[in-house]
């Protein structure tokens, strides 16, 4: 059993460290060309869009979206930067408490800043129309990629991960599975209301996580592992529950 544990585990210590974000940046890439190009998927958003719509018209899920206080306004509202942001800054600061370290709060101010300086310029330069909008003027924003779905994906996961290394490994899976629910949520509620496209809201996905990774590795002490010290308090989220799930097969 330990010899095909060992076996399991390998390929995952061998997997070349550039695969995710190289995955995560593709995807960015190809979502961008396709708007910018009007490609085939631009034609897909609006099938989506159709089909959602008529749903969320409809006598049934009128409910859903139908108001301010209704779920999906709630859910959406979830990417405001006044809700998001002070959510990540209490989880920082409750790290940084718990550690003794300024660097759960790097973490927290880089994923902030890289937030702002690829969302905002994007949007610009991009100039995607919302649906049913009209054409965006020169120098103003459009809604490629979606803001409140990265703004939700970096607050959330980056405040999850920055806490998770001192929660037990029942919580840790909980919180993090939980996060994902929720940031997978406020994306399709943003389509739901006819806020945004669903490309949009993927590439808002992708984007967000590439920010989080970013802003662990800035925030993690040089020459480092970043499994100790404060430096696990950073990085250690997802190593985490990693490990845990790696000791549970050693035992069984």
């Amino acid at each position: 059993m330990d010899d095909s544990c060992a076996a399991t585990a390998a390929p995952l210590r061998s997997r070349p460290a550039w695969l995710v974000p190289g995955g995560l940046a593709l995807v960015l890439v190809l979502l961008t060309v396709n708007v910018l190009a009007g490609g085939p998927l631009v034609g897909v958003d609006r099938r989506i869009r159709a089909a959602v719509q008529a749903q969320a018209a409809s006598d049934t899920w009128r409910w859903v979206g139908d108001s301010w206080h209704a779920p999906a306004r709630l859910l959406a509202g979830l990417g405001n930067n006044q809700v998001a942001v002070p959510v990540l800054a209490l989880c920082a600061l409750l790290a940084a408490a718990r550690h003794r370290s300024l660097r759960p709060l790097l973490a927290a101010a880089a994923g902030v800043v890289l937030l702002l300086v690829t969302v905002i310029p994007a949007k610009i330069l991009i100039g995607r129309p919302g649906p049913g909008q009209p054409a965006v003027l020169e120098g103003h924003m459009g809604v490629f990629p979606s803001g409140h779905t990265t703004t939700a994906g970096v607050c959330f996961a980056l405040g999850v991960l920055l806490l998770a290394p001192d929660l037990s490994l029942r919580a840790r899976r909980t919180a993090v599975a939980g996060m994902a629910v929720l940031c997978f949520l406020v994306g399709l509620a943003l389509v739901w209301c006819d806020f945004h496209w669903f490309t949009d809201v993927v590439a808002g996905w992708a984007l967000a996580a590439l920010i989080v990774m970013a802003a662990l590795r800035l925030a993690r002490p040089a020459g480092r592992d970043g499994n100790s010290g404060s430096g696990r308090a950073v990085g250690g989220g997802v190593t985490a529950v990693n490990r845990g799930q790696a000791d549970d097969s050693a035992r069984a």
